[in-house]
C-alpha cells in the first residue's frame, strides 16, 4: 500500500502551532508547579534529631560509628559490616551477634531520646523472619517490667512497641503494634513508626498499616537499657537482625502520614536495587535423627531457600546421593537401604540458584545405623540444656568422647521454645559436634512450650509428643508429661498398651517431669513445710504402670540436679532388680537447683552440678554412669 500525503495550508499550520504552543506552555507550568510542591513538601520536613547513614566516612578504625551530625557515637560488634551493592553501600547484618550499641544509661542518653512524641524510620531488608526483631530502640521487657520503645518486627510484620506514663500499671506496660504483610526476603522496605502522645502508628513503604490509642502521655523509660540499632535487645533477650540496614532517622516529634510518604519516596541510592544478602550458610549445621536398621534422617537448616543433596557411602568416597524434596530452608532427608549396625560417611551440600549459583558444603561426617538385638551399645542421657550453650557444648563434647550410639534428651532443650535464636545459637550450636555424628531422640519439656519450632526441627512418629523405638535389646518409650496425666488420656492408654506388648530385655521410659525428687522447692518449700516429692499425677497414674509392666529405669529432667533413687515398688524401696530406678538428669546447662534439708525415703545418690549420663547395655547387663562437667565419674550403678 503506497503512502498517502495531505496538503496543509499555511493558515492551518499556523493555527495548529499556536494550539500546541499553549498546550506545551500549560504542561510546563504544571510540571514546574508540581516540582515546587514537592520541594516545598521536602522543605516542610524538619531535619531528624538523629540520623545514621551507613557509609565508611562515619566508621572509625576502632569500630565506633558516628551519627551523621556526630551527636552520638556507638560501637559496632559481631557480624555487622559495611557492604557495597549495585547502587550503594549499606550495613549488612548476618544475624549472629551483631548490633550497633549507642549507650545503656537513660540519664546519659536522656537528651538524645524523645520524651513525648517520636518518629523513627529506616530502610531495611529482612532475610529471616524472627518472632521478635529489633531495628532501633531503648527497651526493657522482662516479665511484667515493660518500659521504653522499639521499632522492629514481630513474626515478619513491621512493629512499633511503646510504653507510656498514661498506661503505666506500676511496672510499665508495652503495646506491641504490628501490621501489614510479612516482609519478604531479598527486597528493601521503608519502615516507620510514630507516636504523638495519644496515637501510635506503623507505616510500611509510606502506607499506614496499623494504629492504636492504647498509650498516652510521655514515654515511660527504664533507668537502663541498650540503645541499639540492628537488634531487639534487653536484659534477657537478644535477637539480632538478619539483612541490610540504611538511613535510620529519629525525630522528637510525630510526623504526619503525608510526611512519612515523602520519606518513602526519597529513598536512598542503595534502595534502588536489590539489597545485599548474607552469604549462604548453615543456620543449623547437619544433625541426625531417627536412625533405623537400614536408614537414618539427615537434617539441616540453611539461611536461604535452596536444595540440599546428601552424599553418603561406606567410606569417604561416598558414592550415593539423596536430595531434599523441595527448595526451602528446613531440610530433612531420609537415607534408606543402608547396612544394619554399620558405620557410614556422609556430606551435605546446599545449592542456591539465582543470580549466580551459590554452593555450601559440610565436611565429611559419620553415622552408624541401629545395631542387632544381640550387640552391645551405649547412649547418652541429658536434660535441661536450656540457655547455656557453653555447658551444653562441654557435656556433649565429653559425651562424644565415649562414642555413644545415640542421645536421649529429657526435655527443656531450650529456655523458650518459640524463640528461634535459642534453638539456633544455644541448643544446636552447643551440641552440634555430637549431633552431626549421632542421632537424637528428644522429649518435650515445659520450656519447649509445645512450640511449632520443636516439631519443625524434629521428625518423629505421629503424634510426635509420644513415641517409642527399640535399639538392640532395649525398648525406649517417650511421653510428654506436660500433657494431662489421666488414665483415660490417649497418651496414658498408649503407654500401657506399648509396655504390655514389649518383649525386650530392658524397658526404659523417659519424660521431663519427675515421679520422685528430693528437690527443695518445686513441689513444696521444704525449708518451710512439706513437699509432694514429685508430680502427684505421675506417682498416681504412671508409676503403677511402670511397676506392672517391668520398667527397669525411668529418666527425667526438670530439676537441675542429679539424683538416683533406690529401686522402688509399691511406695517402698526394694532390692536390686525388684523395682524401678528413677534418675533425674537435669544438668545439661540450666541454672542449678538444690535439695531439701532432710533426706527423702527413696534417694540413693545425689549431686548439684552440671552433668551427663552414659548408659552401656550388654545383653542382660546395663551400666549407668554419671559424669560431671569436667568428665569425672561421680556415680555408677549396674543393673542385671
Amino acid at each position: 500500500m503506497s503512502p498517502q500525503f495531505y496538503r496543509v495550508s499555511p493558515s492551518d499550520f499556523s493555527e495548529k502551532c499556536q494550539r500546541n504552543y499553549w498546550l506545551w506552555l500549560l504542561m510546563l507550568i504544571c510540571a514546574l508547579q508540581f516540582g515546587f510542591v514537592v520541594e516545598a513538601q521536602q522543605d516542610s520536613l524538619e531535619s531528624p534529631f538523629l540520623q545514621w547513614e551507613f557509609r565508611a566516612s562515619y566508621l572509625d578504625d576502632d569500630g565506633s560509628f558516628r551519627s551523621r551530625d556526630g551527636r552520638i557515637t556507638g560501637s559496632i560488634s559481631g557480624d555487622l559490616s559495611l557492604k557495597n551493592s549495585e547502587s550503594g553501600v549499606s550495613l549488612l547484618a548476618e544475624g549472629g551477634s551483631g548490633m550497633l550499641l549507642l549507650g545503656e544509661s537513660y540519664s546519659k542518653l536522656k537528651d538524645h531520646l524523645p520524651q513525648r512524641e517520636l518518629t523513627v524510620s529506616c530502610w531495611v531488608s529482612q532475610d529471616e523472619i524472627l518472632e521478635w526483631g529489633g531495628l532501633l530502640g531503648f527497651l526493657q521487657d522482662n516479665g511484667d517490667y515493660e518500659k521504653g520503645w522499639v521499632l522492629g518486627s514481630t513474626k515478619g510484620q513491621a512493629c512499633l512497641a511503646i510504653a507510656s506514663k498514661g498506661a503505666d500499671d506500676g511496672n510499665g506496660k508495652l503495646t506491641y503494634l504490628s501490621g501489614g504483610d510479612p516482609l519478604q526476603p531479598g527486597r528493601w522496605y521503608h519502615i516507620a513508626g510514630s507516636y504523638d502522645g495519644e496515637r501510635m502508628a506503623v507505616y510500611v513503604d509510606g502506607k499506614l498499616v496499623a494504629e492504636s490509642n492504647d498509650q498516652s502521655g510521655d514515654i515511660l523509660y527504664p533507668d537502663r537499657a541498650p540503645f541499639v540499632i540492628g537488634a531487639y535487645r534487653d536484659d534477657n533477650e537478644f535477637h539480632p537482625h538478619v539483612g541490610a540496614l540504611q538511613d535510620f532517622r529519629l525525630w522528637k516529634t510525630a510526623l504526619t502520614a503525608e510526611q512519612i510518604a515523602i520519606l518513602h519516596r526519597n529513598k536512598p541510592a542503595c534502595a534502588s536495587a536489590d539489597p545485599p544478602r548474607p552469604p549462604l550458610k548453615f543456620t543449623v549445621a547437619p544433625w541426625l535423627q531417627w536412625a533405623e536398621e537400614d536408614g537414618i534422617t539427615v537434617s539441616c537448616e540453611t539461611s536461604m531457600d535452596c536444595q540440599v543433596v546428601v552424599e553418603y557411602g561406606l567410606n569417604s568416597e561416598l558414592g550415593k546421593a539423596a536430595r531434599s524434596s523441595a527448595s526451602g530452608r528446613m531440610h530433612h532427608v531420609k537415607l534408606s537401604s543402608l547396612e544394619k549396625g554399620t558405620p557410614h560417611f556422609y556430606k551435605v551440600t546446599a545449592i542456591r540458584k539465582g543470580k549466580g549459583e551459590e554452593v555450601l558444603e559440610s565436611p565429611i561426617l559419620t553415622f552408624q545405623t541401629k545395631t542387632d538385638a544381640d550387640q552391645a551399645f551405649g547412649f547418652m542421657v541429658v536434660g535441661d540444656t536450656q540457655n547455656n550453650p557453653q555447658v551444653t557444648a562441654a557435656v556433649t563434647d565429653l559425651a562424644w568422647g565415649h562414642r555413644p550410639n545415640f542421645v536421649i534428651h529429657c526435655g527443656d532443650l531450650v529456655g523458650t521454645g518459640s524463640n528461634k535464636r535459642e534453638w539456633v545459637h544455644e541448643f544446636f550450636a552447643g551440641a552440634s559436634r555430637l549431633l552431626q555424628r549421632v542421632p537424637i531422640y528428644p522429649s518435650l519439656g515445659n520450656h519447649e512450650q509445645n512450640a511449632q519450632l520443636y516439631y519443625d526441627y524434629f521428625t518423629l512418629p505421629d503424634p510426635e509428643y509420644y513415641y517409642d523405638f527399640e535399639w538392640g535389646n532395649t525398648h525406649f518409650v517417650v511421653i510428654d508429661t506436660n500433657k494431662p496425666i489421666r488414665p483415660d488420656s490417649d497418651q496414658v492408654r498408649w503407654l500401657e498398651k506399648t509396655l504390655a506388648r514389649s518383649s525386650s530385655d530392658w524397658k526404659v521410659v523417659y519424660h521431663h517431669h519427675p515421679a520422685w525428687t528430693s528437690d527443695e522447692n518445686d513441689y513444696g518449700n521444704t525449708w518451710k513445710g512439706s513437699s509432694t516429692q514429685g508430680v502427684t499425677a505421675i506417682q498416681k497414674h504412671l508409676v503403677p504402670i511402670y511397676e506392672k509392666h517391668g520398667v527397669d529405669v525411668v529418666f527425667n529432667g526438670h530439676i537441675h540436679v542429679y539424683e538416683r533413687t533406690w529401686p522402688i515398688r509399691n511406695g517402698k524401696t526394694v532390692g536390686p532388680g525388684e523395682g524401678v530406678v528413677y534418675i533425674t538428669g537435669g544438668g545439661g546447662g540450666g541454672h542449678l537447683e538444690g535439695f531439701a534439708p532432710n533426706r527423702t525415703w527413696f534417694s540413693n545418690n545425689k549431686r548439684v552440678d552440671h552433668h551427663f549420663l552414659i548408659v552401656n547395655v550388654n545383653g542382660k547387663q546395663m551400666e549407668i554412669s554419671a559424669y560431671d562437667i569436667d568428665g569425672r565419674l561421680f556415680d555408677r550403678i549396674i543393673l542385671d
